[in-house]
């Protein structure tokens, strides 16, 4: 009866189910077999984000008409660069993240949608943000979130709201406290208002001495030292203060120095008007790449290396 069945089923094409060899798995290593685990579930998280990148169109576009019509400084592309090299450069230990995480995520970019016809568009978009950083804090649990969070947010056209909010502010500060070092180095210098005035001169702090860019490369700068140190949210924290801390003073020494050639009518090169400012930020990320160090140190954390290549093993 065998006989006949086999015969049967050869003349059909069709072979019968329990005379199929079972096939033996080769051996793998233990690098190769993890690979082959994160990439698969990388499909699922990659299809999640772009899909959540799609779904995030009407933002990308105004952030892209911010930028190039003139309105706004186009340092948002440097973060948002960052970030997709962050991502990229462990694309392997993508992972699908929590249903807590997507379902926050989702609610995140409804209201930014929604908000886009409610709240100012800068609001929308920093929602937009806040739903993006979620699912790439779900799918990268092992790295610090608050970094990449800020990153983000740094991506967004900032620089020319925050010169309108907090530029009068910042000129103010800085020239009340470059006051008393210029009497102390000897000159009857008085602040008034965002403003020194010398021997019935007015020497202005103007806006971009405010120092709205410093502050927005030294919170870049922060954040990425965060990001590559691994560290908390309350180090995230430490290290933004210390970068906002450095920038400030570095920008009091700016006008400070800025004071003589105006006020005295010194005759220098053009190009050392931002010489000058190049020379005191560079100065002033000294501490902050020290701090951020420290910090790392004191953990015992290292940077993480790019990671390596994985070939397939020829016989």
């Amino acid at each position: 009866m065998a006989d006949a069945t086999l015969m049967l089923n050869a003349r059909i094409g069709r072979r019968s189910p329990r005379f199929m060899p079972v096939p033996v798995a080769p051996p793998v290593d233990m690098p190769r077999a993890r690979w082959l685990a994160l990439h698969a579930r990388l499909p699922g998280a990659a299809v999640l984000l772009l899909a959540l990148a799609l779904a995030l169109w009407p933002h990308w576009g105004w952030m892209a008409r911010r930028m190039t019509d003139g309105s706004d400084e186009p340092w948002g592309v440097l973060a948002l660069i960052t970030v997709f090299v962050l991502v990229a450069r462990d694309w392997r230990a993508l992972a699908r993240p929590s249903n807590a995480a997507l379902i926050v995520t989702a609610a995140l970019a409804l209201t930014a949608a929604v908000a886009r016809w409610w709240l100012p568009p800068l609001v929308a978009g920093a929602i937009a943000m806040a739903a993006l950083a979620t699912f790439l804090a779900g799918a990268r649990p092992d790295r610090p979130a608050m970094p990449l969070a800020t990153l983000l947010l740094l991506a967004l056209p900032l620089i020319a709201s925050l010169q309108f909010y907090f530029g009068y502010p910042l000129r103010l500060a800085t020239a009340v406290l470059a006051a008393p070092v210029l009497r102390a180095l000897g000159y009857a210098v008085e602040a008034m208002g965002a403003a020194f005035a010398y021997h019935g001169r007015l020497v202005l702090v103007d806006p971009p001495c405010a120092g709205i860019g410093m502050l927005w490369v030294g919170a870049y700068t922060a954040a990425l030292l965060s990001y590559l140190g691994n560290a908390s949210a309350a180090r995230t924290l430490v290290n933004g203060t210390v970068a906002a801390a450095c920038v400030f003073i570095a920008n009091v020494v700016r006008n400070v120095l800025l004071f003589f050639p105006e006020a005295l009518a010194l005759r220098w090169p053009q190009q050392a008007h931002a010489l000058t400012g190049l020379v005191t930020f560079g100065v002033a990320l000294v501490p902050l790449v020290l701090v951020a160090r420290w910090a790392e140190g004191r953990k015992g954390a290292r940077w993480p290396a790019w990671p390596p290549r994985h070939h397939r093993q020829v016989a």
